[in-house]
């Protein structure tokens, strides 16, 4: 039996999600969502500049479910819109979802169980995983145990930092005061605005991790992460803007652990360097290196690193660029540290 949510305390959860040409997608996002059986939600769709019939069908679906609610966004990307959505929302609780994704059964009131138990956890999240088949197709190797961690900040910042380690966005579910602390996300960044946003609610915030499976990634060849790494196969170039529009500037206003500055550092003179490397001719490599200087600005690219930075350059060898990153760059981490 499902209580009445206000009756029972439990908050209300806005699901904000942004639509890009998901038409195809629509129906079993809002399917996926009354399947969770939650009894207190509002669902915001928020339509950015579809091209196809997205908002039409969007529209139409309004007028069938009074909890929806149809916003557009013009200035594009899944920042932009998700902020939208949060402008909108009236939910003490908020989840946001990929149209294209897949939630796994009973994940948001499980997410929901731990914040109603503990008033002191900004967020919580659960297991995710990736397949290029729907979800009732899927078989898990891995049980659930149900058991709830708890992390204090800024433990999962300094470790999200590696970026292999970030959970899905779509796996989390917020209170509404962790947008107090961390701020929104950032709109200049089109791509890894999740990555930027993850590690400063790492950094500030007080966490939970559920062994429960929450979400799939659904990797089919239209999604975002399909499309971008068609167009550019290396990480450190998608990576880059929200580390020195994101992650950079949090280092320079905020006291940090060593830790963290050692991988922020680490990604800074690693990024650059493997970017330069990347770069095909002389001239384009000494014009990118220029550019990398002053876009990592207040902070400086150390003397100690300097000589092999424009071996590089010169270069453009990979394996000049192997040498300086697994024992130069070490070297002068370890000598900023000991």
């Amino acid at each position: 039996m499902v209580h009445d949510a206000k009756e029972s305390g439990v908050m209300k959860i806005s699901i904000i999600i942004p639509v890009y040409n998901g038409s195809e997608f629509i129906d079993n996002a809002y399917q996926q969502i009354l399947d969770q059986k939650v009894a207190d939600i509002e669902i915001i769709f928020i339509d950015n500049n579809s091209t196809d019939n997205s908002l039409d069908r969007l529209q139409h679906l309004q007028q069938t479910d009074e909890r929806i609610v149809v916003l557009e966004e013009q200035e594009q990307g899944a920042a932009a819109a998700r902020n939208k959505g949060l402008l909108h929302s009236s939910g003490g609780y908020v989840y946001f979802f990929d149209i294209d994704d897949d939630l796994f059964p009973d994940a948001l009131r499980t997410l929901q169980n731990v914040l109603d138990a503990n008033d002191a956890i900004d967020s919580v999240y659960g297991k995710s995983v990736k397949s290029r088949t729907r979800i009732a197709l899927l078989e898990l190797d891995e049980e659930e145990s149900l058991q709830v961690q708890t992390f204090e900040r800024p433990h999962l910042g300094i470790r999200w930092m590696d970026y292999g380690t970030l959970p899905g966005t779509p796996s989390f579910l917020h209170r509404k005061r962790v947008f107090e602390k961390v701020g929104n996300f950032n709109t200049a960044l089109k791509l890894g605005e999740d990555a930027a946003f993850l590690v400063k609610l790492g950094m500030e915030c007080t966490l939970a991790f559920i062994d429960k499976y929450v979400m799939m990634y659904y990797r089919h060849p239209n999604s975002t992460v399909s499309k971008q790494n068609q167009r550019q196969p290396y990480k450190e170039f998608t990576y880059w803007q929200p580390l020195v529009l994101e992650h950079i500037p949090y280092y320079v206003h905020h006291s940090v652990p060593k830790e963290f500055k050692k991988k922020l550092l680490l990604k800074t003179y690693g990024y650059l360097a493997k970017m330069i490397a990347r770069t095909q001719g002389y001239h384009n490599r000494k014009l990118l290196k220029k550019q990398l200087f002053a876009q990592i600005k207040p902070l400086t690219v150390p003397i100690l690193l300097r000589p092999f930075i424009w071996l590089i350059t010169v270069s453009g060898s990979l394996n000049v660029y192997k040498a300086y990153f697994f024992y130069v760059l070490p070297l002068y981490l370890k000598s900023i540290h000991s």
